[in-house]
């Protein structure tokens, strides 16, 4: 019995060794892509294209809204030293005015006193 199963396992340990051999490299093979992995992998590219467009997008609105900023602070500007100019110019006239009325009333009260 004893060269029975040395025979057999003569015979069986390369049948063994070739499957082994036979599925590592079957194994090995490069796979090729399924439908759903290409259909993954157009999703992620579009993802990819959308996010840079909405960034580009987003940031040339930013730019925009800094620009509207900018001008309105300048237009604010303007209009702050055009009233400064108007208080001025209103400030000297009521001075005027009132050294005209006090200049009359002056007047007035010396021709009184005479």
């Amino acid at each position: 019995m004893k060269k029975t199963i040395a025979a057999f396992l003569k015979g069986v340990i390369p049948v063994i060794v070739a499957l082994i051999f036979v599925i590592s490299v079957s194994g090995c093979q490069k796979k090729e892509e399924g439908t759903m992995e290409q259909t993954g992998k157009q999703i992620d590219e579009s993802v990819e294209a959308t996010q840079a467009t909405k960034e580009g997008t987003m940031e040339k609105a930013g730019k925009k809204i800094d620009e509207g900023v900018e001008a309105t602070k300048d237009t604010v500007k303007q209009a702050g030293e055009a009233v400064k100019e108007g208080a001025e110019k209103t400030a000297e006239a009521t001075k005027e005015t009132a050294k005209k009325a006090g200049d009359a009333v002056g007047l007035d009260a010396e021709k009184a006193k005479k």
